[in-house]
């Protein structure tokens, strides 16, 4: 059969699917313009938020070092791809290194996978797909706030690859070809952020072009290897050992240990960081469950969800297998099949936030589908309508802690601007909470390095005891941009930075100043983050560097200690 014989062949089994083949799709525009103003409402508190004090740090210290001539990978500890890495320094050669040009960044990356959520399930209707980007940012924004961390960026792509994928199946022929080529090249890039989304991509990417003519698939996989070709200069740059072992050795088998979380989570407490939004719970006017209660039936109505999608999905291709909607919600199922993995190896608010933005948002289209076969005589809209509403409130009754509690929370923060303390050096800005006194041990930190310290010198930031490194204050390398953060362990993972024969002990030899951050040391999880590891960056700091000052919060300065005044113990 010809690629337009197959085109009319799945048109007319569309025209003869119940009334709900008979609705109009969304438009674009609608789609982008909610997305952008589920984000314009609470931006100003987004803005003035304090900082993770790692991740967002990371992300603003690499792409600088980058700029600088460092390689990911070789030159510094790093789990994920080059593409975000990329983008920033590329962004910060134009702008500048600053904090406001990686939100911004980061504000573009959510937007773009809201939009991409929207434009996934429009085939069902304006409500449907309104609910989808409505959805994905609930979800999404309160666990990562405007951090540009490379999975939103990766998401994004991939979700858009889906996407015109899908759009390449509906339109066939020349115009589905060139969608083809555009889904490739956009998996590709998802795939330079997060190389770990390429089982998602191919699961859902073989749904939107199964039985589809080979010129269509052909261009699917030219635009992919497109894509993936900047991974070439990456793999010359760091070579082909050190990118295998940095981003796929390293995180999904060294890292394991040392990061993973308990599946399902507890119900009756929470552990680690996550104890962190119990302390800021707001309230909320409605019964709920406990957060810890929350986190365990998120997870567990997570996985019933992905099942549930998948079986539907294959149910319904299954019935018409050449039918346009059914292999949407198939190829949507898959690719969050691809993505669960994130929910299990750290079962936290994060990683689960994650998957549901890209899981969750199907659930109304699922509704929309299963109602209309159920009652083909009912008006779709209407359906779409109170799909989308419903599983929007069942959220929100259900996970207000995570999702629309945080949600409202900042749109408030936004017309109230609760108080931040932002402290500036050298031109550079970073936020904190409201304490005065943890924000002054910050800035005299600050003050002390650039009075005492050389500029150019090589420093480190890290804790006084090296052998156990839970999480690190990376954003103070980006605060002191007058100097060369001395170690490749500008991010602490433990089971990497601290394992046996570690760089970081010559690194500690040839520093110049060492910053301890003392405050992570009672990291607390049930798993290996606070086991002991090489004891040889520790012995270096305790028998080169002396202390000079404690500013409080747990933040001293080291320098090496003068010929009279050997180290202490």
């Amino acid at each position: 059969m010809s690629s337009d014989a197959a085109v009319r062949s799945a048109t007319a089994t569309q025209l003869a699917e119940p009334r709900i083949a008979a609705r109009i799709p969304a438009a674009w525009w609608i789609i982008v313009g909610v997305a952008v103003l589920a984000y314009l409402l609470p931006l100003r508190a987004l803005l003035h938020a304090p900082g993770a004090a790692m991740e967002e740090g990371f992300m603003l210290v690499f792409p600088d070092r980058v700029l600088h001539g460092a390689v990911a990978n070789k030159d510094f500890l790093y789990l994920y791809g080059p593409g975000s890495l990329w983008a920033l320094a590329a962004l910060y050669k134009v702008f500048g290194t600053h904090l406001l040009v990686e939100r911004l960044a980061g504000l573009a990356q959510l937007v773009g996978m809201a939009v991409a959520a929207g434009l996934l399930v429009r085939w069902w209707g304006r409500s449907v797909a309104v609910t989808a980007v409505v959805l994905n940012v609930m979800f999404v924004m309160p666990s990562l706030q405007l951090v540009a961390i490379p999975w939103t960026g990766g998401a994004a792509l991939a979700l858009g690859s889906l996407v015109a994928l899908l759009q390449a199946r509906h339109d066939g022929g020349d115009r589905g070809a060139l969608w083809a080529l555009i889904g490739g090249v956009l998996a590709g890039l998802a795939m330079l952020f997060r190389i770990d989304l390429g089982l998602a991509l191919a699961l859902g990417g073989a749904a939107a072009l199964w039985a589809l003519p080979r010129p269509i698939v052909t261009r699917a996989v030219i635009g992919t290897a497109i894509g993936l070709s900047p991974y070439l200069a990456h793999l010359a740059l760091a070579g082909p050992a050190t990118v295998w072992r940095g981003m796929l050795i390293d995180p999904m088998i060294h890292l394991r240990a040392a990061r993973h979380l308990p599946v399902p989570p507890n119900p009756d407490h929470l552990v680690g960081v996550a104890r962190v939004i119990a302390a800021f719970d707001p309230s909320w006017p409605l019964p709920r469950l406990t957060p810890p209660q929350q986190l365990f039936a998120w997870f567990l109505l997570l996985v019933v969800l992905a099942v549930a999608l998948l079986a539907f999905g294959i149910w319904r291709v299954r019935r018409a297998p050449s039918a346009f909607r059914p292999r949407v919600l198939l190829a949507g199922a898959l690719f969050g099949l691809g993505i669960f993995p994130q929910a299990v190896q750290r079962a936290d608010s994060a990683h689960l936030a994650w998957v549901s933005g890209t899981l969750v948002v199907l659930l109304p289209a699922a509704l929309a589908e299963a109602i209309t076969l159920v009652r083909p005589a009912w008006r779709s809209s209407r359906i779409g309508f109170a799909a989308g509403v419903g599983v929007i409130i069942g959220v929100s009754l259900l996970l207000p802690t995570y999702t629309a509690r945080r949600y409202i929370g900042a749109v408030q923060d936004s017309f109230h601007l609760p108080k931040t303390i932002e402290i500036s050096n050298d031109g550079r800005s970073w936020y904190v909470g409201s304490d005065a006194g943890f924000a002054d041990s910050i800035e005299r930190l600050l003050q002390a390095v650039e009075r005492d310290v050389k500029p150019g010198s090589r420093i480190i930031v890290g804790n006084s005891d090296m052998r156990r490194v839970p999480y690190n204050d990376t954003f103070l390398y980006y605060l002191l941009p007058r100097f060369v953060p001395g170690t490749a362990s500008m991010e602490f993972e433990p089971g990497l930075t601290n394992r046996r024969g570690t760089t970081l002990t010559g690194e500690m030899r040839r520093a110049d100043a060492f910053i301890a951050s003392d405050r992570w040391l009672g990291w607390d999880e049930p798993n290996d983050a606070m086991k002991p590891g090489d004891p040889g960056p520790a012995d270096v700091l305790h028998s080169k560097f002396c202390p000079t000052e404690d500013f409080g919060n747990g933040f001293k300065l080291f320098l090496p200690c003068p010929p009279d005044h050997p180290p202490e113990g």
